[in-house]
């Protein structure tokens, strides 16, 4: 049964995969850079780097519910990008349910029946941002807190809620401007053991943002001199992320990898600039694939990891009538490494990454999260 689920899963991977190929969306800029807004620019590149981060720090928190069999009782916290899993075991395995916090038996539970319990989290995430090409030239960076509570139930599955606040700060040297942020979300999330060694989860968010961004602009009347334009619009942004995940443990080497897709989706209003410009309302759609892996190890209370993860984006790309163009490159790998914390009834995960694999943007980031059992 299992092995009919997951061709069902893989078969329409690749038939996604395979109609997506064939189309991909252009976004034509002027060739004076500088009379771009700078939203113009940055959007289809900050897309994917604002939502990932949400993703994978609620994807990490559903990770650490997995248990071992045999009544092992020292949770696990994961990490999403930075996968993995289950408590330490001695098979391959040896990694058999959702629930129980620290100090429990397997399937015992701390909530009103077998297997039952309650978690509450937070979390903080930076990622940094740059493009180098002279053209779209910008960077700056993300910052996330999260806070989420769910619910483990009958040793299957988990259901959970997350909000969050998210500010975002980019100069854009392309057009001597800058671009700021802010906004809410609120994230639901859903977690399924599916067998001893394999589990799919579902992630969905919604939030909503203000924007304000300025631009230089060169006035020629005489005296000659430059200007700086403003505007302010409102955004939605959503997306839907989904993971297939197999652990294999072998003493304290846990090898942890996964299939995933992320589709994001933002709304931009039109507006009108300060010097009468007005900007149509825009959308932008963002989907990847990932395929995600992790090697962690370690004794007593306290774990290592190295994990990679390979991306595959389908986005807008970015083309001028003329001149240089943009590498507008697909994919790239996500590199992470890190350290975890196991107490009683808290867990704690600490994590580096970079990104590498792109010609003209560098990414890298720092993210943190406690994770307390109630």
């Amino acid at each position: 049964m299992l092995k009919k689920i997951l061709g069902s899963i893989l078969g329409c991977a690749l038939l996604s995969y395979g109609g997506t190929v064939l189309a991909f969306t252009l976004i034509t800029l002027p060739q004076q850079e500088l009379v771009s807004p700078s939203n113009t620019v940055t959007d289809s590149t900050t897309l994917q780097t604002q939502v990932q981060p949400i993703a994978t720090t609620i994807r990490s928190q559903l990770l650490g519910h997995l248990r071992p069999n045999a009544g092992r009782t020292r949770a696990q916290l994961g990490s999403g990008l930075m996968l993995a899993s289950n408590a330490r075991g001695d098979t391959a395995s040896d990694v058999g349910i959702l629930a129980a916090a620290p100090g429990d038996g397997a399937g015992g539970g701390s909530g009103t029946g077998g297997g039952n319990s309650e978690s509450a989290w937070i979390s903080a995430a930076t990622s940094s941002l740059e493009n180098t090409f002279s053209r779209t030239a910008f960077y700056g960076a993300t910052h996330n807190l999260l806070a989420g509570f769910d619910l483990t139930r009958s040793d299957k599955y988990v259901l959970g809620l997350s909000v969050g606040h998210e500010a975002s700060n980019y100069t854009t040297r392309f057009n001597a401007g800058d671009q700021r942020v802010r906004g809410y979300g609120v994230n639901p999330y859903f977690a399924y053991l599916l067998s001893n060694t394999w589990s799919w989860d579902v992630i969905l968010g919604y939030g909503r943002f203000d924007t304000r961004q300025t631009r230089t602009i060169a006035v020629t009347a005489l005296p000659a001199f430059t200007s700086a334009v403003e505007s302010d619009f409102s955004s939605r942004r959503s997306f839907g992320a989904t993971n297939l995940t197999n652990v294999s443990t072998l003493g304290n080497l846990k090898v942890t990898g996964s299939l995933g897709y992320l589709q994001s989706r933002r709304r931009s209003d039109a507006y009108t600039e300060s010097n009468g410009s007005a900007v149509d309302s825009a959308k932008q759609t963002s989907k990847q694939w990932n395929l995600l892996g992790e090697a962690a190890y370690g004794s007593g209370s306290t774990e290592g990891f190295f994990g990679a993860a390979y991306e595959h984006n389908r986005t807008e790309k970015l083309v001028f009538t003329s001149g240089e163009q943009p590498a507008n490159d697909p994919s790239s790998v996500m590199l992470t490494a890190g350290v975890r914390y196991f107490g009683r009834g808290m867990s704690a995960n600490f994590v580096f990454n970079r990104r590498v694999g792109l010609e003209q943007v560098s990414e890298y980031g720092f993210a943190m999260m406690l994770r307390f059992d109630l």
